[in-house]
């Protein structure tokens, strides 16, 4: 969620009123003011707070890593809750400017120092667990070789990996890994980033996965009619079937 003000309001509202229930926040994204005035509206009325599943994301520097505990708090403060369901390290990564960065090669100084930053961003992150801050805790645009690395000094297992998924770019030796670890996968922008080309974004395998039917975004609607009969998202569709909503949702894939 990237939107703000009065928009971002309604948006939120209206998405509680018809059955969402994951609201899925960032500090980066900048709205979370917008999404709490949204939930305190709705929590007036009839929705409860256990009915709500938040989450939000870690954005910091390298040199306020000790300072995690007051990022998550400027969080709840912002959303008007005691405690978020799932805080995910945003990207393995950060810059002294805390711009997202990929990690240094797999040997050297740079990326001793990377994994000297991941285990203290790491464990501060464990530490909200214990201050009952969130309820669980996660990673974000992580692949494999990092997973692995994280996986070597962590006391909690990341609950959530949620990277870029969609049939454009479908990550499956990432998702068997993260099955095989028992941690759940999260796709965010699960139709793909629309572009001018049918291939995936810029952060993505740079081909399009074999199979994968040349659809471009900017065609028509009806691309997600294509793309949802894909069996990567039934799949997903298929663990939904808990209001009628989503029924509707399944039906309509299969039909």
């Amino acid at each position: 969620m990237a939107e703000c003000g009065d928009l971002c309001v309604e948006a939120v509202k209206t998405a509680l009123s018809v059955g969402y229930r994951h609201i899925d926040c960032a500090h980066l994204y900048g709205n979370e003011v917008e999404v709490g005035e949204a939930l305190a509206q709705a929590f007036n009325a009839s929705l409860k707070r256990e009915d709500v599943f938040l989450t939000s994301k870690l954005y910091c520097t390298m040199n306020s890593l000790n300072k995690i505990d007051n990022y998550v708090r400027v969080s709840l403060k912002n959303l008007g809750v005691s405690y978020l369901d799932l805080y995910l390290m945003h990207w393995p990564d950060i810059s002294a400017f805390g711009d997202a960065t990929d990690p240094p090669s797999k040997s050297g100084t740079e990326y001793r120092q990377f994994l000297n930053r991941l285990k203290k961003a790491w464990k501060a992150m464990e530490g909200l667990v214990e201050l009952d801050l969130v309820r669980a805790i996660g990673v974000s645009n992580f692949n494999v070789q990092q997973i692995k690395e994280l996986l070597k000094f962590a006391k909690i297992v990341p609950a959530v990996n949620q990277v870029e998924l969609h049939p454009f770019w479908r990550q499956e030796e990432l998702v068997k890994f993260c099955q095989l670890k028992g941690i759940h996968v999260s796709a965010h922008t699960p139709l793909g980033v629309p572009t001018s080309s049918p291939g995936p974004s810029d952060s993505g395998s740079g081909e399009d996965e074999p199979g994968t039917p040349r659809i471009s975004f900017k065609r028509s609607r009806s691309v997600h009619g294509p793309m949802l009969k894909l069996s990567v998202v039934s799949e997903i569709a298929d663990k939904l079937k808990k209001t009628p909503e989503q029924d509707n949702y399944t039906i309509g894939i299969r039909t």
